[in-house]
């Protein structure tokens, strides 16, 4: 369908992904990321398992989305539309979501009606550009996928984390409400799972008791992208007309079915980068077999009796990438990738005036910080035991998974209780060190000049903005 993909080796090895989808009538959309991996872990999308590694700066976020203007630039085209429903989720990105999105309006000439962010629904920063007069006003896109709270907790964990269905719900009238702008939600239909008619009914009934105004709302259609090993299926044509129908008539609320884009090319958010990877590990193990050829026949030994004793764990499902209407059929194969680095300054500076690396003000040991650590503690603490106990009970906790997953480790990077410890103690530092930059730039304002050193200190206050920031979603 004309689809195509591009994969970005940056700097520090983290891959990500950015999809341009040109369209009959002209146009041409591109799909990007804000995040390297997500923490929101919802159990159909590729990234989400991949867990969570770091924030996207503003830069490896508008890059994106340059080159392909600069590209259909070359050939008198225009990069019409820009969609953040990449790898990540946006809103856990907010600040550099927000610094890129002005920069693409501003430098791209792009209006903001035409850059669309989707989120799962992180509610706290739903209501923050609900109001942000720095932020453009761009369309918003909610992951919904499900009427009931037990049935989006189990598809999507963040649904629980950020207060469930009814806070969203009236987190969303409120945006209408206050921004007069109409908001669209995304449903991947699963056959038999999510794609009745039923179905279609509970969530016309979940719009009207929330009292969102029909006209306000458009729901967006997508039979799931298949991936093998899923036990879910696409719906079919006849359950998608059905349940478009129900939301219409019944609802009044406007339903578009959309074809899943670029499935011949895996354009899924996270099916290109765990492409990547299984070529670089296939590649390496052939190099390995070539440098190690007396080896060989005990190794494809050792792999048959594996593969005869293991137990396979199926891949998740992912949603395609799309947004319009028609669907062709393409040759499988991947293509059209591109590796590119972008330049990353890891320098900080640490202010800490005793030198012992802790952090003692009990301004910062709020209620919710101290339940937050126990928590994480409780996980580590249960996750040991578990591993103890199948120890204890000769299990194998590693039989039956398959090397080339994507369904590996934990979504987040706190893995034992002395990481816990660890970035509790950075955030509180990281934390004290924006206070003292909020006291540098009090003092500026009554005229006072700083000195070098203290010049210095506030013009690292967005990189440790953007480091508290990784650190929150790791401790998540």
């Amino acid at each position: 369908d004309g689809t195509k993909k591009r994969a970005y080796r940056l700097q520090d090895g983290q891959l990500i992904e950015s999809v341009l989808m040109p369209y009959e009538d002209g146009r041409c959309t591109a799909c990007i990321s804000s995040q390297a991996g997500c923490a929101m872990g919802c159990v159909f999308c590729a990234t989400g398992q991949m867990g969570f590694a770091r924030q996207l700066t503003p830069d490896e976020i508008f890059e994106q989305v340059s080159r392909f203007a600069s590209e259909l630039k070359k050939e008198k085209k225009r990069l019409s539309n820009v969609v953040f429903m990449g790898m990540g989720e946006p809103l856990a990105n907010y600040r550099n979501v927000k610094t890129a999105i002005n920069r693409i309006t501003q430098e791209l000439g792009i209006g903001a009606r035409r850059i669309t962010v989707s989120t799962v629904g992180v509610v706290p920063n739903i209501k923050k550009l609900t109001t942000d007069p720095e932020l453009p006003q761009i369309k918003l896109a909610v992951s919904l996928h499900c009427a009931s709270e037990e049935e989006r907790t189990a598809l999507m964990p963040a649904n629980a984390r950020y207060g469930g269905l009814d806070e969203l719900m009236q987190t969303l009238r409120n945006y209408i409400d206050t921004t007069g702008r109409r908001i669209t939600l995304e449903w991947a239909l699963i056959e038999g799972q999510n794609d009745t008619p039923e179905t279609a009914k509970k969530l016309g009934r979940l719009i009207k008791r929330h009292n969102l105004r029909p006209d306000m709302v458009h729901i967006n259609v997508i039979p799931l992208n298949p991936t093998g090993g899923f036990a879910g299926t696409p719906s079919g044509r006849s359950r998608v007309n059905d349940f478009v129908r129900v939301m219409e008539q019944d609802f009044g609320v406007s339903t578009t079915p959309r074809v899943r884009r670029g499935i011949d090319i895996d354009a899924g958010c996270g099916q290109l980068k765990a492409t990547i990877e299984k070529k670089k590990r296939e590649e390496e193990e052939k190099m390995l077999d070539e440098n190690n050829e007396p080896a060989m026949d005990q190794r494809e030994l050792a792999s048959f009796m594996e593969e005869s004793s293991a137990t396979t764990i199926s891949a998740t499902p992912m949603v395609g990438v799309y947004e319009e209407e028609e669907e062709q059929q393409e040759d499988s194969s991947v293509k059209d990738i591109e590796v590119v680095k972008f330049s990353i300054d890891q320098d900080f500076v640490v202010i800490d005036d005793d030198g012992d690396g802790d952090f003692d003000d009990p301004e910062f040991e709020t209620e919710w910080e101290l339940q937050e650590a126990d928590r994480l503690v409780n996980l580590v603490e249960q996750s040991f035991a578990q591993q103890k106990q199948n120890m204890e009970q000769g299990v194998d906790v590693n039989s039956g998974i398959d090397d080339n997953s994507v369904l590996k480790g934990p979504t987040t990077k706190i893995t034992d209780e002395e990481a816990v410890i660890k970035a509790r103690k950075r955030r509180k530092k990281l934390l004290r060190n924006l206070k003292q930059i909020g006291k540098l730039r009090d003092l500026e304002k009554t005229g006072k000049d700083l000195n070098e050193e203290q010049t210095l200190k506030v013009g690292k206050e967005e990189e440790w903005l953007m480091e508290l920031e990784s650190l929150e979603h790791n401790l998540q």
